[in-house]
Protein backbone atom coordinates (compact mmCIF):
# COMPACT_ATOMS: atom_id res chain seq x y z
CA UNK A 1 0.00 0.00 0.00
CA UNK A 2 1.43 3.35 -1.18
CA UNK A 3 2.12 5.69 1.39
CA UNK A 4 1.29 9.47 0.72
CA UNK A 5 3.88 11.80 1.62
CA UNK A 6 3.12 14.70 3.76
CA UNK A 7 2.56 18.35 2.25
CA UNK A 8 5.19 20.39 3.24
CA UNK A 9 3.31 23.96 4.42
CA UNK A 10 6.06 25.98 3.46
CA UNK A 11 6.18 24.69 -0.61
CA UNK A 12 2.41 24.98 0.29
CA UNK A 13 2.97 28.89 0.94
CA UNK A 14 5.68 29.67 -1.46
CA UNK A 15 3.34 28.33 -4.22
CA UNK A 16 0.09 30.16 -2.87
CA UNK A 17 2.51 33.30 -3.33
CA UNK A 18 3.43 32.54 -6.94
CA UNK A 19 -0.22 31.84 -7.75
CA UNK A 20 -1.12 35.15 -5.90
CA UNK A 21 1.44 36.89 -8.30
CA UNK A 22 0.07 35.64 -11.53
CA UNK A 23 -3.18 36.76 -10.78
CA UNK A 24 -4.57 33.00 -9.65
CA UNK A 25 -6.94 34.63 -6.49
CA UNK A 26 -8.64 31.19 -5.99
CA UNK A 27 -6.25 29.29 -6.36
CA UNK A 28 -3.56 31.13 -4.04
CA UNK A 29 -6.34 31.13 -1.24
CA UNK A 30 -6.82 27.13 -1.57
CA UNK A 31 -3.38 27.18 -1.05
CA UNK A 32 -2.91 28.96 2.05
CA UNK A 33 -5.86 27.17 3.60
CA UNK A 34 -4.29 23.65 2.86
CA UNK A 35 -0.78 25.53 4.21
CA UNK A 36 -3.09 26.58 7.45
CA UNK A 37 -4.39 23.86 8.07
CA UNK A 38 -1.19 21.62 7.85
CA UNK A 39 0.09 23.72 10.34
CA UNK A 40 -2.14 23.24 12.67
CA UNK A 41 -1.79 25.19 16.43
CA UNK A 42 1.85 24.51 17.41
CA UNK A 43 3.90 23.83 14.30
CA UNK A 44 5.80 27.01 13.09
CA UNK A 45 3.82 29.60 14.73
CA UNK A 46 5.81 32.08 12.55
CA UNK A 47 4.71 30.78 9.18
CA UNK A 48 1.19 30.45 10.65
CA UNK A 49 1.57 34.16 11.01
CA UNK A 50 2.72 35.23 8.17
CA UNK A 51 -0.02 32.77 6.08
CA UNK A 52 -2.94 34.22 7.87
CA UNK A 53 -1.63 37.45 7.10
CA UNK A 54 -1.23 37.25 3.13
CA UNK A 55 -4.34 35.22 3.23
CA UNK A 56 -6.05 38.80 4.94
CA UNK A 57 -4.32 40.54 2.53
CA UNK A 58 -5.68 38.71 -0.11
CA UNK A 59 -9.16 39.15 0.73
CA UNK A 60 -8.66 42.81 1.85
CA UNK A 61 -7.51 43.51 -2.31
CA UNK A 62 -10.78 41.56 -3.14
CA UNK A 63 -12.50 43.84 -1.18
CA UNK A 64 -13.71 41.10 1.90
CA UNK A 65 -12.22 43.75 4.64
CA UNK A 66 -13.93 41.96 7.77
CA UNK A 67 -12.43 38.50 6.54
CA UNK A 68 -9.09 39.93 6.09
CA UNK A 69 -9.38 41.33 9.60
CA UNK A 70 -10.31 38.02 11.48
CA UNK A 71 -7.21 36.85 9.22
CA UNK A 72 -4.77 39.48 10.67
CA UNK A 73 -5.88 39.00 14.37
CA UNK A 74 -5.12 35.59 13.48
CA UNK A 75 -2.44 36.08 12.63
CA UNK A 76 -1.24 38.36 15.37
CA UNK A 77 -2.50 35.96 17.82
CA UNK A 78 0.49 33.49 17.03
CA UNK A 79 2.50 36.50 15.98
CA UNK A 80 2.45 37.07 20.07
CA UNK A 81 2.52 33.41 21.20
CA UNK A 82 6.02 32.96 18.68
CA UNK A 83 7.33 36.13 19.90
CA UNK A 84 8.31 37.49 16.38
CA UNK A 85 8.97 41.05 16.49
CA UNK A 86 8.64 41.59 12.87
CA UNK A 87 5.54 39.44 12.51
CA UNK A 88 3.74 41.41 14.57
CA UNK A 89 4.71 44.97 13.39
CA UNK A 90 3.34 43.32 9.82
CA UNK A 91 0.48 42.61 11.38
CA UNK A 92 0.20 45.73 13.13
CA UNK A 93 0.47 47.59 9.47
CA UNK A 94 -2.25 45.68 8.25
CA UNK A 95 -4.82 45.81 10.58
CA UNK A 96 -3.73 50.17 10.68
CA UNK A 97 -4.91 49.75 6.84
CA UNK A 98 -8.74 47.91 7.52
CA UNK A 99 -8.75 50.68 9.95
CA UNK A 100 -7.80 53.75 7.16
CA UNK A 101 -10.10 51.82 4.70
CA UNK A 102 -13.25 51.74 7.61
CA UNK A 103 -12.51 55.55 8.27
CA UNK A 104 -10.97 55.20 11.44
CA UNK A 105 -8.30 57.51 11.06
CA UNK A 106 -6.89 58.09 14.89
CA UNK A 107 -6.81 54.30 15.41
CA UNK A 108 -5.04 54.21 12.05
CA UNK A 109 -2.15 56.10 13.36
CA UNK A 110 -1.87 54.57 16.62
CA UNK A 111 -1.56 51.35 14.29
CA UNK A 112 1.11 52.73 11.83
CA UNK A 113 3.04 54.38 14.59
CA UNK A 114 3.18 50.91 17.13
CA UNK A 115 3.77 48.60 13.63
CA UNK A 116 6.95 51.77 12.88
CA UNK A 117 8.62 51.31 15.97
CA UNK A 118 8.48 47.18 16.39
CA UNK A 119 9.89 47.47 12.39
CA UNK A 120 12.53 49.40 13.95
CA UNK A 121 13.39 47.15 16.74
CA UNK A 122 13.63 44.45 14.45
CA UNK A 123 15.78 46.68 11.91
CA UNK A 124 13.04 45.41 9.13
CA UNK A 125 14.40 47.85 6.48
CA UNK A 126 11.84 46.92 3.97
CA UNK A 127 8.44 46.78 6.14
CA UNK A 128 9.57 50.68 7.50
CA UNK A 129 9.33 51.27 3.53
CA UNK A 130 6.01 49.79 3.48
CA UNK A 131 4.43 51.84 7.05
CA UNK A 132 6.38 54.90 5.53
CA UNK A 133 4.63 54.77 2.11
CA UNK A 134 0.76 53.63 4.02
CA UNK A 135 1.77 56.89 6.05
CA UNK A 136 2.13 58.97 2.70
CA UNK A 137 -1.45 57.23 1.50
CA UNK A 138 -2.74 58.76 4.84
CA UNK A 139 -1.19 62.05 4.13
CA UNK A 140 -2.60 61.71 0.54
CA UNK A 141 -5.95 61.07 1.45
CA UNK A 142 -5.96 64.09 4.19
CA UNK A 143 -4.80 66.52 1.86
CA UNK A 144 -1.41 66.79 2.97
CA UNK A 145 0.20 66.08 -0.60
CA UNK A 146 3.58 67.67 -0.10
CA UNK A 147 4.15 65.17 3.15
CA UNK A 148 2.71 62.33 0.95
CA UNK A 149 5.42 63.32 -1.45
CA UNK A 150 7.72 63.09 1.36
CA UNK A 151 6.94 59.90 2.23
CA UNK A 152 6.59 57.97 -0.87
CA UNK A 153 10.39 59.26 -1.85
CA UNK A 154 11.53 57.74 1.97
CA UNK A 155 10.09 54.30 0.81
CA UNK A 156 11.07 54.41 -2.75
CA UNK A 157 14.79 54.62 -1.40
CA UNK A 158 14.18 51.78 0.98
CA UNK A 159 12.61 49.41 -0.87
CA UNK A 160 15.28 50.63 -3.94
CA UNK A 161 17.85 49.70 -1.20
CA UNK A 162 16.60 46.32 -0.80
CA UNK A 163 15.69 45.67 -4.67
CA UNK A 164 12.27 44.59 -3.75
CA UNK A 165 10.75 45.37 -7.08
CA UNK A 166 7.02 44.52 -6.15
CA UNK A 167 7.18 47.27 -3.60
CA UNK A 168 8.88 50.21 -5.90
CA UNK A 169 6.21 49.43 -8.34
CA UNK A 170 3.64 49.78 -5.84
CA UNK A 171 5.03 52.97 -4.39
CA UNK A 172 5.68 54.52 -8.23
CA UNK A 173 1.26 53.78 -8.22
CA UNK A 174 0.40 56.25 -5.73
CA UNK A 175 3.11 58.67 -6.45
CA UNK A 176 1.50 58.64 -9.95
CA UNK A 177 -1.92 59.23 -8.41
CA UNK A 178 -0.78 62.07 -6.79
CA UNK A 179 1.11 63.55 -9.44
CA UNK A 180 -2.44 63.45 -11.06
CA UNK A 181 -4.10 64.88 -7.67
CA UNK A 182 -1.43 67.95 -8.18
CA UNK A 183 -2.46 68.58 -12.13
CA UNK A 184 1.06 66.87 -13.25
CA UNK A 185 -0.28 65.20 -15.53
CA UNK A 186 3.03 64.19 -17.89
CA UNK A 187 4.75 63.35 -14.81
CA UNK A 188 2.30 61.27 -13.33
CA UNK A 189 1.72 59.23 -16.79
CA UNK A 190 5.77 58.49 -16.48
CA UNK A 191 6.06 57.56 -13.18
CA UNK A 192 3.08 54.99 -14.16
CA UNK A 193 4.27 53.46 -17.11
CA UNK A 194 7.38 53.10 -15.56
CA UNK A 195 5.73 50.78 -13.03
CA UNK A 196 3.95 49.07 -15.14
CA UNK A 197 7.11 48.44 -16.80
CA UNK A 198 8.37 46.80 -13.72
CA UNK A 199 4.77 44.86 -12.96
CA UNK A 200 4.56 43.55 -16.88
CA UNK A 201 8.56 42.23 -16.43
CA UNK A 202 7.67 40.46 -12.96
CA UNK A 203 4.69 39.15 -14.76
CA UNK A 204 2.61 41.16 -11.77
CA UNK A 205 -1.11 40.84 -13.44
CA UNK A 206 -2.50 42.03 -10.04
CA UNK A 207 -0.10 45.44 -9.77
CA UNK A 208 -0.31 45.64 -13.32
CA UNK A 209 -4.11 45.80 -13.78
CA UNK A 210 -4.27 48.97 -10.61
CA UNK A 211 -1.35 50.46 -12.58
CA UNK A 212 -3.19 50.51 -15.76
CA UNK A 213 -6.47 52.07 -13.83
CA UNK A 214 -4.33 54.95 -12.63
CA UNK A 215 -2.90 55.74 -15.85
CA UNK A 216 -6.54 55.60 -17.44
CA UNK A 217 -7.55 58.26 -14.70
CA UNK A 218 -4.65 60.64 -16.07
CA UNK A 219 -5.41 60.12 -19.92
CA UNK A 220 -8.91 61.26 -19.22
CA UNK A 221 -7.49 64.54 -17.24
CA UNK A 222 -5.64 65.79 -20.60
CA UNK A 223 -8.39 64.49 -22.99
CA UNK A 224 -6.95 61.06 -24.25
CA UNK A 225 -10.70 59.33 -24.09
CA UNK A 226 -9.97 56.24 -26.25
CA UNK A 227 -6.66 54.92 -24.61
CA UNK A 228 -8.32 55.68 -20.83
CA UNK A 229 -11.39 53.72 -22.15
CA UNK A 230 -9.16 51.13 -23.51
CA UNK A 231 -7.15 50.59 -20.09
CA UNK A 232 -9.99 50.91 -18.07
CA UNK A 233 -11.58 48.15 -20.09
CA UNK A 234 -8.66 45.99 -19.98
CA UNK A 235 -8.41 46.38 -16.20
CA UNK A 236 -11.98 45.51 -15.49
CA UNK A 237 -11.79 42.75 -16.99
CA UNK A 238 -8.41 41.64 -15.52
CA UNK A 239 -9.86 42.06 -12.10
CA UNK A 240 -13.28 40.42 -13.05
CA UNK A 241 -11.38 36.93 -14.26
CA UNK A 242 -9.42 37.19 -10.56
CA UNK A 243 -12.31 38.16 -8.26
CA UNK A 244 -10.80 41.36 -7.40
CA UNK A 245 -14.11 43.55 -6.29
CA UNK A 246 -12.54 47.01 -5.11
CA UNK A 247 -10.42 47.36 -8.55
CA UNK A 248 -13.43 45.98 -10.29
CA UNK A 249 -15.52 49.16 -8.19
CA UNK A 250 -12.50 51.95 -8.87
CA UNK A 251 -12.66 50.68 -12.77
CA UNK A 252 -16.57 51.59 -12.28
CA UNK A 253 -15.67 55.02 -11.06
CA UNK A 254 -13.34 55.53 -13.93
CA UNK A 255 -15.57 54.35 -16.82
CA UNK A 256 -18.47 56.67 -15.51
CA UNK A 257 -16.07 59.61 -15.59
CA UNK A 258 -15.23 58.25 -19.17
CA UNK A 259 -19.07 58.43 -20.44
CA UNK A 260 -19.71 62.00 -18.53
CA UNK A 261 -16.47 63.36 -20.67
CA UNK A 262 -18.20 61.76 -23.79
CA UNK A 263 -21.33 63.22 -23.33
CA UNK A 264 -22.74 59.52 -22.34
CA UNK A 265 -24.89 61.12 -19.10
CA UNK A 266 -27.42 58.04 -18.78
CA UNK A 267 -25.06 56.02 -18.92
CA UNK A 268 -22.68 57.25 -16.31
CA UNK A 269 -25.42 57.41 -13.88
CA UNK A 270 -26.26 53.92 -14.58
CA UNK A 271 -22.71 53.10 -14.33
CA UNK A 272 -22.37 55.12 -10.97
CA UNK A 273 -24.99 53.58 -9.06
CA UNK A 274 -23.46 50.11 -9.48
CA UNK A 275 -20.28 51.50 -8.31
CA UNK A 276 -21.50 53.37 -5.32
CA UNK A 277 -23.57 50.28 -4.02
CA UNK A 278 -20.53 48.02 -4.47
CA UNK A 279 -18.10 50.62 -2.58
CA UNK A 280 -20.39 50.17 0.22
CA UNK A 281 -20.47 46.91 0.56
CA UNK A 282 -16.75 46.59 0.27
CA UNK A 283 -16.02 49.06 3.45
CA UNK A 284 -14.43 51.85 1.18
CA UNK A 285 -15.02 55.04 2.98
CA UNK A 286 -13.12 56.97 0.44
CA UNK A 287 -14.20 55.20 -2.87
CA UNK A 288 -17.73 55.83 -1.72
CA UNK A 289 -17.19 59.33 -1.29
CA UNK A 290 -15.64 59.84 -4.68
CA UNK A 291 -17.92 58.08 -6.51
CA UNK A 292 -20.69 60.57 -5.17
CA UNK A 293 -18.41 63.32 -6.41
CA UNK A 294 -18.83 61.81 -9.66
CA UNK A 295 -22.44 61.35 -9.24
CA UNK A 296 -22.92 64.82 -8.27
CA UNK A 297 -20.74 65.89 -11.28
CA UNK A 298 -22.79 64.17 -13.65
CA UNK A 299 -25.99 64.83 -12.20
CA UNK A 300 -25.15 68.72 -12.25
CA UNK A 301 -24.55 67.90 -16.38
CA UNK A 302 -27.61 66.77 -16.78
CA UNK A 303 -29.39 69.69 -15.04
CA UNK A 304 -30.52 67.62 -11.96
CA UNK A 305 -29.35 70.68 -9.54
CA UNK A 306 -30.90 68.91 -6.51
CA UNK A 307 -29.60 65.05 -7.12
CA UNK A 308 -26.28 66.59 -7.68
CA UNK A 309 -26.64 68.62 -4.12
CA UNK A 310 -27.45 65.79 -2.21
CA UNK A 311 -24.49 63.73 -3.91
CA UNK A 312 -22.69 66.47 -3.04
CA UNK A 313 -23.75 66.96 0.51
CA UNK A 314 -23.10 63.35 1.22
CA UNK A 315 -19.81 62.98 -0.21
CA UNK A 316 -18.52 66.08 1.54
CA UNK A 317 -19.30 64.65 4.99
CA UNK A 318 -17.86 61.46 4.09
CA UNK A 319 -14.68 63.33 3.13
CA UNK A 320 -14.93 65.60 6.22
CA UNK A 321 -15.37 61.85 8.18
CA UNK A 322 -12.22 60.62 6.53
CA UNK A 323 -10.23 63.89 7.04
CA UNK A 324 -9.74 64.54 3.33
CA UNK A 325 -9.68 68.26 3.66
CA UNK A 326 -8.82 68.78 0.28
CA UNK A 327 -11.57 66.95 -1.44
CA UNK A 328 -14.02 68.34 1.13
CA UNK A 329 -13.23 72.11 0.11
CA UNK A 330 -13.59 71.20 -3.68
CA UNK A 331 -16.84 69.52 -3.18
CA UNK A 332 -18.28 72.51 -0.94
CA UNK A 333 -16.99 74.96 -3.66
CA UNK A 334 -18.60 72.66 -6.11
CA UNK A 335 -22.17 72.86 -3.71
CA UNK A 336 -21.59 76.95 -3.94
CA UNK A 337 -22.14 76.90 -7.51
CA UNK A 338 -25.74 75.22 -7.53
CA UNK A 339 -28.80 76.96 -7.41
CA UNK A 340 -30.10 78.08 -3.47
CA UNK A 341 -33.63 76.51 -4.03
CA UNK A 342 -33.68 72.78 -3.84
CA UNK A 343 -36.04 71.28 -5.76
CA UNK A 344 -38.62 68.07 -4.78
CA UNK A 345 -37.24 65.29 -6.36
CA UNK A 346 -36.42 61.33 -5.12
CA UNK A 347 -33.07 60.19 -4.72
CA UNK A 348 -31.84 58.08 -7.11
CA UNK A 349 -28.27 57.62 -6.10
CA UNK A 350 -28.74 53.77 -5.03
CA UNK A 351 -31.57 52.90 -7.19
CA UNK A 352 -32.44 49.03 -6.69
CA UNK A 353 -33.01 48.26 -10.39
CA UNK A 354 -30.43 50.80 -12.13
CA UNK A 355 -30.54 49.79 -15.87
CA UNK A 356 -28.81 46.39 -17.06
CA UNK A 357 -25.38 47.51 -18.32
CA UNK A 358 -23.89 43.86 -18.61
CA UNK A 359 -20.31 45.11 -19.56
CA UNK A 360 -20.03 46.93 -16.28
CA UNK A 361 -21.85 45.09 -13.59
CA UNK A 362 -19.09 44.01 -11.22
CA UNK A 363 -21.57 40.62 -11.31
CA UNK A 364 -21.78 39.99 -14.70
Amino acid sequence: MMQTEPLDPRKLVGLARESEQCGNTPMSLGLYEQAIGCLGDEKDLALLADALRWKGTLHREQGDTETAYRCYKQSLTYAVRCGSVSCKAHCYNCLAIVAQRRGNLNECERLYKHAADLASKAGDIRLLGIIEHNRGVLMNMRGKLAAAEVRYASSLNAFETVEDDQAVSSVLNNLGILYTKLGHYQLAMETLERGLEIARARQDSVIESILRLNLAEAWVAVGKLDQAEEACTQSLGSARARGDQLTMAGALKCRARIERERGALDSSIATLRIGIREAEVLEDKLLQAEMLREFGETSSALGNSSEARRAWREAAESFEGLDARHEAAEINALLATLPTTAEREVSTMRNPSPPADEGLSPNA
